[in-house]
């Protein structure tokens, strides 16, 4: 049986901060723009504390290093994101 892609990429995000004992990378920088925000550059490994809420859905609560604050899911990954290979010309 054959899935469309669709079906894997919401079982992913499913399963984002819950597998890997919660642990998700930052696919692109983010600067926080409020004070509960937890700003984070790409590559930085974060721990997911709590995913929703009842009313917040699209930010999770999650830790950095000693600092903690909410983050946006959207910027997340469960691996470190793969960037291209320059190709030379030559």
């Amino acid at each position: 049986m054959v899935f469309p892609f669709c079906c894997v990429l919401v079982g992913v995000q499913e399963k984002m901060g819950v597998m890997n004992r919660g642990i998700v990378y930052a696919l692109w920088d983010y600067e926080p723009q409020n004070d509960d925000e937890l700003g984070f550059s790409e590559g930085d490994c974060m721990t997911v504390l709590r995913r929703e809420d009842e009313v917040e859905t699209e930010w999770w609560w999650a830790r950095c290093g000693d600092r903690e604050g909410y983050i946006p899911r959207n910027l997340l990954g469960l691996y470190l994101r793969i960037k291209p290979r320059q190709r030379s010309l030559a």
